[in-house]
């Protein structure tokens, strides 16, 4: 079974060093003014980012002296139905991987979630078989590292006019079964709030952990937590 949240520990952050408002010494530091004990900082990554080794180094030097726990991680796409994902080759330092759906991975790469959509309504693609390439794309990227958090899962659905309502228990099992497997965690994402408290319920009963992440861009998101928090509820301890 899943552990019960720990909404001291935010698993899903960024900084200036990406697309964030803040440098990670001032998330650090707001992340302890809020009372959390432990902050993930992830910034986003691609496979031809070059600048990782400097980002691990950096973060090192912060967690030195730092108010809170500091764990050292990036967030990067899951690009298509092999799941591969969007890393670079050399991942030193990095301690935990985020594998996120922000475009729809296919056969032939990643698509936007407005061309989906104008592909499911031309009748190009199938919204269910979109959805089951969305699962299993997934469930096969959270081997890429020995500690993966699946990132919003679902959140691009709304975005391309997919009814949550076509994911079926069989898709939950087939990723549940690949996260035990792996050793994945599925976070409960505040900003995107995804993925929702059914699906929460199911996975943890499957015996996913999940965990709360903010996915906080500036200081204020961190340990506001509303969905998380209703999530909490889901999650079997």
């Amino acid at each position: 079974m899943s552990a019960a949240l720990d909404l001291g520990t935010d698993w899903h952050t960024h900084t200036d060093t990406t697309d964030g408002a803040a440098s990670p010494q001032q998330m650090v530091d707001a992340a302890a003014a809020a009372g959390l004990h432990r902050l993930h900082i992830t910034d986003h990554v691609r496979a031809g980012s070059t600048w990782l080794p400097e980002y691990v180094a950096h973060l090192v030097r912060v967690r030195s002296n730092a108010p809170v726990e500091v764990v050292c991680g990036v967030e990067a796409k899951i690009l298509d139905v092999r799941g591969t994902v969007d890393l670079p080759a050399d991942l030193r330092g990095v301690e935990q991987v985020i594998v996120s759906d922000h475009q729809f991975p296919t056969r032939a790469g990643p698509i936007t979630p407005s061309e989906m959509r104008r592909r499911i309504a031309t009748r190009e693609f199938r919204a269910s078989d979109v959805l089951a390439d969305l699962v299993l794309a997934t469930s096969r990227a959270v081997f890429v590292h020995e500690r993966v958090v699946v990132g919003h899962l679902f959140s691009v659905l709304p975005k391309s006019g997919i009814d949550l309502d076509l994911v079926t228990p069989e898709l939950l099992d087939l990723l549940a079964t690949a996260c035990r497997a792996a050793g994945a965690v599925v976070e409960v994402n505040e900003k995107w709030c995804s993925p929702s408290l059914d699906v929460v319920r199911t996975l943890s009963g499957l015996g996913v952990e999940i965990v709360p992440s903010s996915d906080a861009h500036d200081t204020a998101a961190l340990g506001a937590w509303d969905h998380v928090r209703a999530a909490a509820g889901m999650v079997t301890a």
